[in-house]
């Protein structure tokens, strides 16, 4: 029942809060790894495209898949550019998995009055499921700041999702909410709810 309604409030809080682009990844923000793919990615604020490539699982520091988006709001005048390495916590042989992910944000703005901004950011997932289907919750954080109006700004958020794979096409809803809290401002919520259609071009990995 508790884990049910965490569901339920952070589901209300994505579907409440202002619409805003989330500052890390979206391809290595799941609790288990996936196979190389270009995806194709459609928010509420915006569009983009992302790249993520999977290595071989073995032991040692290297991440399992390392992963890149170029998302676009229009209407904000926003470019993000998005990276970041994805680390599984333990062998996720079973339905359960945990990950960890790792990575940096560019930012800019480009109409209006332009800045630019660069941090790191940080997750830690867990779900249930497999690569042909999985549900996952977790949470992000980051430290950034901007060219022009300083900061640093520290955005965190808690994440909630699914995806569900048939041969070479995969498809992932991720909702993400939280606020950014900026020395000298009241915090802002930020709520962003973004759809990957995923190309594999080859069968799932068993």
């Amino acid at each position: 029942m508790k884990v049910l309604l965490r569901f339920f409030a952070v589901t209300t809080l994505v579907l409440l809060a202002p619409r805003a682009a989330a500052e890390a990844p979206v391809l290595t923000a799941h609790s288990r790894g996936d196979d190389s793919q270009v995806s194709a990615l459609v928010g509420l604020s915006g569009a983009g495209l992302g790249v993520l490539l999977a290595r071989p699982r073995s032991p040692g520091i290297w991440p399992t898949a390392l992963g890149g988006e170029l998302f676009l709001q229009p209407s904000a005048g926003v470019v993000e550019l998005r990276g970041a390495g994805q680390w599984h916590l333990g062998a996720c042989e079973r339905l359960f998995c945990a990950s960890a992910q790792l990575g940096v944000t560019a930012y800019g703005v480009v109409r209006g009055a332009a800045d630019g901004g660069l941090g790191p950011h940080a997750g830690l997932f867990v779900g249930l499921g497999g690569h042909a289907l999985e549900g996952f919750v977790g949470a992000q954080g980051g430290l950034e700041v901007f060219l022009r109006t300083g900061g640093p700004r520290v955005p965190v958020r808690l994440l909630l999702g699914g995806r569900g794979r048939l041969g070479p096409v995969g498809l992932a809803l991720t909702g993400r909410a939280g606020v950014d809290v900026e020395g000298g401002l009241h915090p802002t919520w930020r709520g962003e709810v973004v759809l990957a259609l995923s190309w594999y071009g080859a069968t799932p990995t068993q």
